[in-house]
C-alpha cells in the first residue's frame, strides 16, 4: 500500500467565527512523515451559531455538523481531490463543545472516518490533554540549521519551542498568558454584549497602559478581576484592554527569556492564532524580541489561523501509522499512547483505514522480532 495519503482537518478557532478547514497531503510513515499543507479555507458560521458559540450557548450537533462537513466538502473539491480519496478525519473543538455527537454527524454525512478526543487518553494515564499538537508542529515546523519558536495567539498564548535539528523529545512548551479569550471576554462584558471583539486592536491602541492598574494583573487574570481592578483606578474600556494587552506580551516575553535557553543558533520566532490580526498586540509583541522580527507561520507552510486544523490532520495520520501522538515529557503523562478515537465513515472507506492501521502494524511487529 502506498505511504501517501490525503486527510482533512477540522477546528473551530477561539473567536467561534467558522470552521478551519485543511487538507493535507503526507508522504512517508510516522515520525518520518513529510506532510505538507494543501489547501486552507474558513467558512463563516450563520452569525446566530456564532453568537451562540461565543456566549456558551448550545448548538445542535446537526447545525455544527452540517457546517463541518459542509467545509470539508467544499475543501477537498476546490482543490480538485475526491473525497472518496480521503483517509481520515481529524477533528479538534474547544472543550465546551460536545464532541462525540457533532463527530457521528461528520462521519455520517462525508461518509470519511472521523478522529477526535486526542485529550482524553492522555489526560487518562495522568497527563494535562495538552499541549497534545506538537507531535504534529514537530513534522511540520522543523529545521536543521534555526531554532525556531512558534508562539500560539489564540484563547491562551502558548510557546512551542523547536531548537534546530531537535528529536521530538527535545521540545519545550508552556502557556504563557491568557489572550484573544480574555480580550474578547472584556469587549463582550464592556459593550454588554453589543460587540464581541477588538478587531485589530483599535480600541487598545486608542487607551492608556496604566501601570499601576498592570500591576494588579497577576497569573491567569480573568475579566471579571480585570474589571474590578479597572474600576479602582477609574479606568476606560480602551484604557483596560490597553492594559491588558500590555501585560500579555509581557507575560508572553517574560515566559520565553525564562524559559527558553540561549544557544547561539540563528532563531526564527513565528506566530499563528487569530491574535495575528490584531495589529496592536503584534506591534507590543515585537517589542519582546528585538532584531528578531515576527513572522507568520504561513511562512513555513502552517496556515496561521488554522494551526489547530492542520495538527488535526497530522495527528489522525500519526496513530493509524500506530505513533503515540502525545508527548509525555510536555503533557506528564506516565506514558506515550495511541490517542483519540475512530468514529467509521462508511464500508469502503472504515475498510481502507482499518488495511492501513494492520499494515502499519505488521510492519512494526516484524521491525522489532528483527531488532
Amino acid at each position: 500500500m502506498s505511504a501517501v495519503r490525503w486527510l482533512v482537518g477540522l477546528s473551530i478557532g477561539s473567536g467561534c467565527e467558522g470552521v478551519d478547514a485543511a487538507l493535507v497531503h503526507i508522504g512517508g510513515l510516522g515520525l518520518s512523515a513529510t506532510p505538507a499543507v494543501e489547501q486552507y479555507a474558513r467558512t463563516p458560521f450563520l452569525p446566530m451559531v456564532r453568537e451562540k458559540l461565543r456566549r456558551g450557548v448550545p448548538v445542535s450537533s446537526r447545525e455544527l455538523g452540517d457546517a463541518m462537513s459542509s467545509a470539508a466538502r467544499h475543501l477537498v473539491e476546490k482543490h480538485r481531490v475526491d473525497l472518496r480519496a480521503v483517509l481520515l478525519v481529524g477533528l479538534h473543538l474547544p472543550a465546551t463543545i460536545p464532541v462525540d455527537s457533532l463527530a457521528e454527524f461528520v462521519a455520517e454525512q462525508t461518509g470519511v472516518t472521523v478522529w477526535c478526543r486526542f485529550a482524553a487518553r492522555d489526560t487518562a494515564v495522568g497527563g494535562n490533554g495538552w499541549p497534545i499538537t506538537p507531535a504534529a508542529d514537530y513534522l511540520l515546523a522543523k529545521s536543521r540549521t534555526e531554532d525556531r519558536i512558534l508562539i500560539h495567539l489564540g484563547r491562551v498564548a502558548s510557546v512551542l519551542v523547536l531548537p534546530a535539528d531537535a528529536k521530538i523529545t527535545n521540545l519545550i512548551a508552556f502557556d504563557a498568558a491568557p489572550c484573544s479569550g480574555l480580550l474578547d471576554a472584556i469587549v463582550r462584558q464592556g459593550t454588554r454584549e453589543k460587540e464581541s471583539t477588538d478587531l485589530g486592536g483599535t480600541k487598545a491602541v486608542q487607551g492608556k497602559c496604566l501601570d499601576d492598574l498592570q500591576n494588579e494583573l497577576h497569573g491567569e487574570f480573568s475579566a471579571t478581576t480585570a474589571f474590578e481592578a479597572a474600576r479602582k483606578h477609574s479606568a476606560s474600556l480602551n484604557d483596560l484592554l490597553c492594559t491588558c494587552t500590555h501585560r500579555i506580551v509581557r507575560l508572553i516575553g517574560h515566559g520565553c527569556r525564562q524559559s527558553i535557553p540561549a544557544t547561539g543558533r540563528p532563531r526564527g520566532v513565528f506566530v499563528s492564532g487569530g491574535g495575528v490580526r490584531n495589529g496592536f498586540l503584534w506591534q507590543l509583541l515585537q517589542q519582546q524580541f528585538p532584531g528578531e522580527p515576527l513572522r507568520r507561520t504561513d511562512e513555513i507552510g502552517i496556515p496561521a489561523l488554522g494551526r489547530n486544523a492542520v495538527a488535526a490532520a497530522v495527528l489522525a495520520g500519526l496513530t493509524v501509522d500506530g505513533v503515540s501522538a502525545n508527548l509525555p515529557l510536555l503533557t506528564g503523562a506516565s506514558g506515550g499512547r495511541l490517542v483519540g478515537r475512530f468514529i467509521p465513515g462508511d464500508t469502503r472507506n472504515w475498510a481502507a483505514v482499518t488495511a492501513w492501521s494492520a499494515e502499519q502494524m505488521w510492519d512494526y511487529i516484524q521491525m522489532t522480532r528483527a531488532a
